[in-house]
């Protein structure tokens, strides 16, 4: 059965918002942009025809003597970065959260992506008859020399508040006597907030409009957004990111109403001003009133046409949030 372009929207407006990311982010030409500008400052290392996307179950078992512990975990987007004949994982989990646990929650996945590699390779030497040379091969069911290919990770978060959890292991160790520390087998998380945008050189133009829009809006700089995008025309989709990751839903709307074509920046904004304005007091909601104070209309011209008990109201809600 066919769904309709409404029906479809309407089933996308439903989507998660890491789900929403995860598309995003599985474009390769998006992937090596995020990744080269967070690990390498901008310089251009991994190559968006490089990158092969990867299985993102590492589901495993972990066994002990008598103890057996069956895992099951996804990443949300894994790629192989070829260079040469040899590769590197790079994985990116998305947070909309603050994880407290989050270099565990890492070091975990990381440590299961080893296992399962161990695991293929102990498969494959069997299947294919490779004796073991000695009694330490045969223990471990992998020969002297076989390697295995390293895991790299970035953990986008891409939440309002700014990140107070921890980034390294050890963050979330008590305080341990100073004879121990450099004893101590630490492991650090590669974290990136969309509040970094600042910092961090991208060349993709839809990566960098991304990032700026979603910190601006977080920093309620709107007149910054309207001096440097307006007449900017983006993508219908990732205008439509922005506004599913920010909770805007004024962009939603516009979206809604744009039907996933292009979206010229703030002259859709406007136009939704001029609407709502149209339509007069009686039928605007305190969502439109915050849309408008938001994006730079006055008190004075609000009172105009609206109470100032929903102005007030707007108001607080907006200060609420």
């Amino acid at each position: 059965m066919h769904m309709g372009k409404d029906n479809e929207r309407e089933l996308v407006d439903k989507t998660k918002k890491d789900t929403v990311s995860k598309s995003f982010w599985r474009d390769n030409e998006h992937f090596a942009d995020l990744f080269n500008a967070v690990l390498f400052g901008g310089e251009q290392v991994v190559k968006p025809d490089n990158l092969e996307e990867m299985d993102t179950d590492v589901s495993g078992v972990i066994m002990a003597d008598d103890y057996k512990l069956s895992l099951g975990r996804f990443r949300d987007v894994v790629k192989k970065n070829f260079d040469g004949i040899e590769l590197v994982v790079l994985g990116l989990e998305i947070q909309e959260h603050i994880h407290y646990g989050m270099p565990l929650r890492t070091m975990v996945y990381d440590s299961l992506g080893y296992l399962k590699e161990f695991e293929g390779v102990r498969k494959w030497n069997k299947d294919n008859g490779v004796r073991a040379v000695d009694a330490d091969e045969f223990l471990s069911g992998i020969k002297k020399d076989d390697r295995f290919h390293p895991i790299i990770n970035i953990i986008l978060y891409y939440g309002e508040k700014e990140w107070d959890g921890p980034v390294s292991l050890k963050d979330m160790m008590v305080d341990m006597p100073e004879r121990f520390v450099d004893l101590f087998a630490d492991y650090e998380i590669n974290l990136v907030q969309m509040l970094d945008s600042g910092r961090l050189l991208f060349h993709n133009e839809d990566v960098r409009i991304l990032f700026d829009v979603v910190s601006n809006i977080y920093k309620r700089n709107i007149d910054y957004i309207y001096s440097k995008y307006d007449g900017t025309e983006v993508d219908g989709e990732l205008f439509w990111m922005i506004g599913k990751i920010t909770s805007d839903e004024n962009m939603l709307e516009i979206s809604r109403e744009k039907k996933g074509e292009s979206v010229v920046m703030c002259e859709a904004w406007r136009e939704y001003y001029d609407e709502a304005r149209r339509d007069g007091a009686k039928s605007a909601t305190i969502e439109d009133i915050i849309f408008m104070i938001r994006y730079g209309i006055s008190k004075k011209d609000l009172l105009k046409k609206y109470s100032e008990e929903d102005y007030n109201e707007a108001l607080s809600k907006m200060t609420a949030k």
